[in-house]
């Protein structure tokens, strides 16, 4: 599979015109299990079903909102409020500054551009957020010691929001999902965003159209989406941007203070391996939101402590200052993957943000029985954890010790039995 040169044609457009040239016969398929079954379970008294949809298992979870489960999802007519409640209170009213870093495939670092990323509140009408980017354009270095270097910039007007226009935007606790959207160049985007103190962590993934076979692209629908890049922020609201000689200096300003993160710091990899409790912020197509208190964190859902992730079809990324991002390296059509963002602001506090987007969705001309264009991508679930640690895990549970079971495991079994080992971390 490789990309197409021209990335602009057939993901935007409907595909009316190249069906009649090339038909194709496409035979509609009952709903996905991702969105039509369901299971129930009793935890003390309350009654919970759990939409089948692409999240990771939750473990050892309880709700803690209303017993009744048809009051536990908000109410539609209160959703527009809580989305607006959750953007105004996390990411209104200042100025993210950072650098903006792209990363090939490859994960080489391909530019970085100083940002600055304004989200106010417009003066004369106060439901109303103006977005706007304000983009480092040139600089200027002093050689004088008395003298400053001076940066020439360009202010770029973005969007205006307001409550029920959050657009692609949803939030979930601390954390945002902007997307998936489709670019003029015809590549998808998913960004998601993770906020602690005055900073927060943003990536946004891209995937272009590819196709199997060169000589059908451009003519056929794409085989599926495949991921060419990625841009990762470390911002916060201050008078400079988040540097690690700007963290030397203010050191000793950033012992102790948790409204602070500092981005730079030595992370190392145990720091992941830890008993992690706290909350967590689910959101379906069928749920709505929800909440869960997570008592202790089962190995299965502890995702941030695989960072090559868990199949072959993961990219991903271990990046200083605590951060892992992981997204799917090719997405099928009508299929849904996962992208995830984690961070740990400092040793004793992880957030997780996880995304299922869908994308390709044939739409389906029932009377001649074939199709006639794409639907545009979708977001089908949200999960944001807001977890802290809870100790440090047990020795009789480390990776190793499992793993020396698994070969004697294999020792004593016979030649025709299978035994699977766990991705090394």
């Amino acid at each position: 599979m490789r990309l197409t040169s021209d990335m602009n044609v057939i993901f935007v457009m409907t595909l009316t015109t190249l069906v009649s040239a090339f038909p194709m016969m496409v035979q509609q398929s009952p709903k996905s299990d991702h969105f039509s079954s369901s299971r129930s379970r009793k935890i003390g008294h309350w009654d919970i079903h759990d939409i089948t949809t692409k999240l990771s298992p939750i473990q050892s979870l309880r709700l803690y909102s209303s017993p009744d489960d048809d009051d536990n999802a908000v109410d539609r007519a209160d959703e527009e409020t809580v989305q607006w409640g959750l953007f105004t209170k996390h990411h209104v009213g200042r100025r993210w500054r950072g650098t903006w870093t792209t990363l090939s495939y490859m994960g080489d670092v391909l530019d970085e551009t100083l940002a600055c990323i304004n989200l106010l509140d417009d003066k004369n009408q106060n439901e109303i957020v103006m977005q706007e980017h304000e983009m480092v354009v040139g600089s200027t270095a002093s050689d004088c010691t008395k003298c400053f270097d001076s940066f020439e910039t360009r202010t770029i007007p973005v969007a205006n929001y307001e409550k029920g226009k959050l657009f692609k935007q949803r939030c979930a606790s601390v954390g945002m999902v902007n997307g998936p959207r489709v670019l003029r160049s015809g590549m998808m985007t998913t960004e998601l965003v993770l906020k602690h103190g005055d900073g927060r962590v943003r990536v946004i993934f891209y995937h272009a159209p590819a196709w199997k076979n060169e000589n059908e692209e451009g003519m056929t629908p794409p085989d599926g989406l495949k991921f060419v890049r990625a841009m990762y922020s470390r911002e916060a609201d201050r008078e400079e941007v988040p540097s690690r000689l700007q963290e030397e200096i203010m050191k000793e300003t950033l012992i102790g203070d948790k409204q602070q993160p500092k981005f730079f710091r030595p992370v190392p990899p145990f720091s992941w391996h830890k008993k992690w409790g706290g909350t967590s912020w689910t959101w379906g197509e069928t749920t709505g939101d929800k909440g869960w208190m997570v008592n202790e964190m089962e190995e299965a859902d502890a995702w941030h402590g695989r960072p090559r992730g868990d199949s072959s079809n993961v990219w991903s990324m271990r990046l200083p200052g605590g951060i892992l991002i992981q997204c799917p390296r090719v997405i099928p059509p009508n299929d849904i993957e996962l992208c995830r963002l984690a961070w740990l602001p400092d040793d004793e506090v992880l957030l997780r943000a996880e995304a299922s987007i869908s994308c390709l969705e044939p739409i389906i001309d029932e009377e001649n029985d074939q199709m006639i264009g794409l639907k545009p991508p979708k977001l089908v679930a949200l999960r944001c954890d807001v977890l802290e640690s809870r100790g440090e895990v047990d020795e009789k549970g480390t990776m190793l010790d499992r793993l020396k079971e698994l070969e004697k495991m294999g020792d004593n079994a016979d030649d025709e039995d299978e035994i699977v080992l766990p991705l090394a971390p």
